[in-house]
């Protein structure tokens, strides 16, 4: 028997046509269905940054603080059922962690209360942890977006520091086509099955030891502990120019009552503050390299979770305060002239931001015009104090506001 034509062009659309209708409609249940299950439920722990449940108490010469971890090892409250909550994680160091302050007095809850105030339906997530950087900021996003599922990422770029701790060079092979094609047609399906292995992974922590707790007196202990072994190890050059520091500092170092890490670094890295400065440096050009790629990995990673990322440069107090200008001396660090001109410091962050496609945020103009006052770092420790921390919020909140309304990611009251 012949076929006519007509019959055959309607056979070969009826061929072609049934895996297209199949593959359509795996897309459209993508949307749909899958859509409203890819959220990870963690009925366990989980170990993101510090262990879950732990309790730790600290006192140094200039200030005491508690440090609550919640069920998924961060700095934080658990987070919420309410899925209609805008969340904005915040990933950093120390100086977004909140070092010495507690945590409804950090920069990030400063925000959240603004944006609350001026009716945007928003919860912070605090990400941070202190002596890290870029590098770890880049782990940390991968591997925490997925269980905290934010729709807006702050990157806290702390001037100076993070420039000079962005790690090796890192060679970035671009996402390949074929990973870029199944993330565009079914974005829901590639994350409920990893929120499913997510999930797998809470479970099997459901039987959890006690909750670790550490007291001021633990904390001071081990931190005279560790300045003692410390000052064992100091060359006769570094004993020596250990006494040229302040001696409030020296007694409450050998006391357990100040960051033994920072007269360490002070003694074998005394121009840290000055290096990141040149952005002329063959050096310092390849760290702003280094940090741009680890700012895109962090994008990747927030893209995959449908989320936005914006950079933030976080002053340091001796590029905007005089006060803790004079002081970073008396700890044992060299100072330059130029290290009181912020813009620069916010140069090397905000080329790395470029280097990502990410937008800049800096607030650097507004600590100048508080270069005088003395408390909004802590004098010997340099962290930004409660003012301080309530400055930046107050700064950079109007900032973050405006953002949100023009790319229209969120809406007051929605």
């Amino acid at each position: 028997m012949r076929f006519s034509m007509k019959t055959a062009v309607f056979t070969l659309i009826a061929l072609l046509g049934a895996p297209l209708a199949v593959f359509l409609a795996v897309i459209a249940a993508d949307r749909l269905v899958i859509s409203s299950l890819t959220a990870p439920k963690i009925q366990g722990t989980m170990e993101l940054i510090f262990p879950p449940g732990a309790e730790q108490h600290f006192r140094f010469m200039e200030f005491s603080y508690t440090a609550l971890i919640n069920r998924l090892g961060l700095r934080e409250r658990d987070l919420p059922n309410d899925t209609s909550l805008f969340r904005i994680a915040a990933i950093g160091d120390s100086y977004t962690y909140g070092w010495g302050v507690n945590a409804e007095d950090t920069w990030l809850r400063g925000i959240e209360a603004y944006l609350l105030d001026h009716g945007f339906p928003v919860f912070t997530v605090n990400m941070g942890k202190p002596g890290t950087g870029p590098p770890f900021y880049a782990e940390i996003a991968e591997k925490a977006l997925p269980v905290i599922h934010p729709r807006l990422v702050i990157v806290g770029i702390l001037q100076g520091n993070d420039l000079a701790g962005a790690g090796p060079e890192v060679s970035l092979a671009p996402a390949g086509l074929a990973n870029r094609v199944a993330w565009a047609l079914f974005p829901n399906t590639l994350r409920w099955i990893r929120n499913a292995r997510i999930t797998r992974l809470g479970e099997a922590r459901r039987q959890e030891m006690p909750p670790q707790v550490s007291s001021e007196e633990d904390n001071r202990r081990w931190q005279e502990n560790t300045a003692r072994d410390f000052y064992e190890k100091m060359t006769a050059e570094e004993k020596a120019k250990f006494e040229t520091i302040a001696p409030e500092v020296r007694e409450a170092f050998f006391r357990g009552e100040f960051n033994p890490y920072m007269i360490d670094l002070a003694l074998k890295n005394p121009r840290i503050y000055i290096l990141p400065m040149n952005m002329e440096d063959p050096w310092i050009q390849q760290c702003v390299k280094n940090m741009g790629n680890q700012l895109i990995r962090i994008r990747r990673a927030a893209e995959q979770e449908g989320a936005r990322v914006v950079v933030l440069s976080i002053p340091d107090g001796p590029y905007v305060n005089r006060h803790a200008f004079e002081a970073i001396r008396q700890v044992g660090f060299e100072t330059d002239a130029n290290l009181m001109n912020a813009r620069n410091a916010d140069e090397g962050p905000r080329r790395a931001a470029a280097l990502a496609g990410l937008p800049f945020f800096t607030v650097s103009d507004g600590f100048l015009q508080h270069a005088e006052d003395p408390d909004l770092f802590f004098r010997f420790d340099g962290h930004l104090s409660a003012k301080g921390h309530a400055l930046l919020a107050a700064l950079f909140a109007p900032q973050l506001e405006q953002y949100l309304k023009e790319n229209r990611l969120l809406e007051p009251g929605k």
